[in-house]
C-alpha cells in the first residue's frame, strides 16, 4: 500500500516570533549606524537653502505726447468727454496752460517739441515748405534719439515734417484721413514698440475752420476725437506717461490773436510717477510739455531752454 507523501516537519518555530519584526529591525538598523558614525547627540543633516528669486526689473519709462489740434478747454463745459475726463481724473491737470505766440500750428508744436519760444526755434510759418529745412534746435526726438531710445510720429499734418529732423525720428507716419485712422496708425506704433511717440490728432481744428469753435459741429467733433483717444489709450502699456495739451485755441472760425481764446490750452499728464486727480496751481506753459517727457525718460532739455519740468504734477521723481 502506498502511503502519502508528507511534507516535511516544520522547523523550530521562534515563542513570540512575528513576521513583521525582522523588516522593521531591518529598517532601524541603517538610522542607529548614522548615529552612531556620528556620536552622541549628533544631528541628522538639513536641506540646504534655496536661492532667493531674483527681482523682475520694472519696465523702462516710456512717454506720449497726445496734441488735440485746436483743441479749447472751456468746451470741456458744454459736453461729457469721457476718455479725456477719465485721463485728467487719474492724473493731473489745468484747463489755463498757456500756448506761445503766434497761436498757429507749427510755431506752436515746434515749441511744444522743443521747449523754445519762437524767438529761438524760428519756425514762425504755417505750412509746409520743404526747401526751409527742419526745426534747427534739439527737440524731445533728437534728445531721446541721441539716447538710444525709438522715436515715434504719428501726425494729420504735413506742415509737422518740419519737425522730424533727419535722424531723429525713427517712424513717421503722415495720415490725412481724420482723427480715427491717426488712431489706427498708432495703434500700429504700439504693437511695434516705442520709447517716445508723439501723436497728433488734427480734426477738431480742421472742423473749427469749417463751422467756427464751440458750435455743435465742434463739440461733434471732440466727441469724435475723444473715441478715438480712448482707443489708443487702452492700448498703451501700464507704464506709459501720457501728455495731453493742444497747439491753440480760436474763436469764431479763425486762430492766431493774443487773446485768452486763442492763447489757452488743457494740459494733462498721467502716469505711475504722476499724482492722481490733482489740479495744478501752477501756470503751465507749452514749452514745459517739452521738458517733463524727457523728464519722464530721465533725460533733460539742454540749458537756455524755456520750458521747465511741472514736477508739481509728479509724485516721485522719475527714474
Amino acid at each position: 500500500m502506498v502511503g502519502r507523501r508528507r511534507s516535511p516537519p516544520p522547523g523550530p518555530r521562534v515563542k513570540g516570533h512575528k513576521p513583521g519584526l525582522y523588516l522593521l529591525l531591518a529598517a532601524a538598523l541603517p538610522l542607529a549606524g548614522l548615529y552612531a558614525c556620528g556620536g552622541p547627540g549628533a544631528a541628522l543633516p538639513t536641506a540646504l537653502p534655496l536661492p532667493a528669486p531674483t527681482p523682475t526689473p520694472s519696465p523702462s519709462p516710456v512717454a506720449v505726447v497726445i496734441s488735440v489740434d485746436g483743441l479749447r478747454p472751456d468746451v470741456f463745459r458744454l459736453a461729457d468727454f469721457p476718455s479725456i475726463n477719465a485721463l485728467s481724473r487719474r492724473g493731473a491737470y489745468t484747463w489755463k496752460a498757456q500756448t506761445v505766440f503766434p497761436p498757429t500750428t507749427l510755431p506752436s508744436h515746434a515749441s511744444m517739441l522743443s521747449g523754445m519760444p519762437p524767438s529761438a526755434h524760428r519756425l514762425t510759418w504755417n505750412d509746409f515748405q520743404p526747401e526751409r529745412g527742419f526745426i534747427a534746435v534739439p527737440t524731445v526726438f533728437s534728445i531721446a534719439k541721441a539716447a538710444g531710445l525709438r522715436t515715434v510720429m504719428v501726425v494729420g499734418k504735413e506742415k509737422l515734417r518740419h519737425l522730424a529732423a533727419a535722424g531723429t525720428v525713427d517712424s513717421f507716419v503722415l495720415t490725412g484721413r481724420g482723427d480715427q485712422d491717426v488712431a489706427n496708425e498708432a495703434l500700429v506704433q504700439v504693437q511695434a514698440g516705442f520709447d517716445l511717440m508723439f501723436v497728433h490728432f488734427p480734426e477738431t481744428d480742421i472742423t473749427g475752420h469749417q463751422h467756427g469753435w464751440l458750435s455743435p459741429s465742434y463739440v461733434a467733433s471732440v466727441a469724435d476725437l475723444d473715441r478715438a483717444l480712448g482707443r489708443l489709450l487702452s492700448a498703451l502699456p501700464p507704464h506709459a506717461t501720457v501728455i495731453l495739451s493742444a497747439d491753440h485755441g480760436g474763436r469764431g472760425v479763425a486762430h492766431g490773436y493774443n487773446i485768452p481764446e486763442d492763447m489757452t490750452i488743457p494740459w494733462i499728464v498721467a502716469g505711475p510717477r504722476v499724482v492722481a486727480g490733482r489740479e495744478l496751481a501752477r501756470s503751465v506753459s507749452t514749452m514745459d510739455t517739452a521738458a517733463t517727457a524727457l523728464h519722464v525718460l530721465g533725460l533733460a532739455l539742454p540749458p537756455g531752454a524755456s520750458g521747465s519740468v511741472v514736477t508739481e504734477a509728479l509724485a516721485s521723481p522719475a527714474p
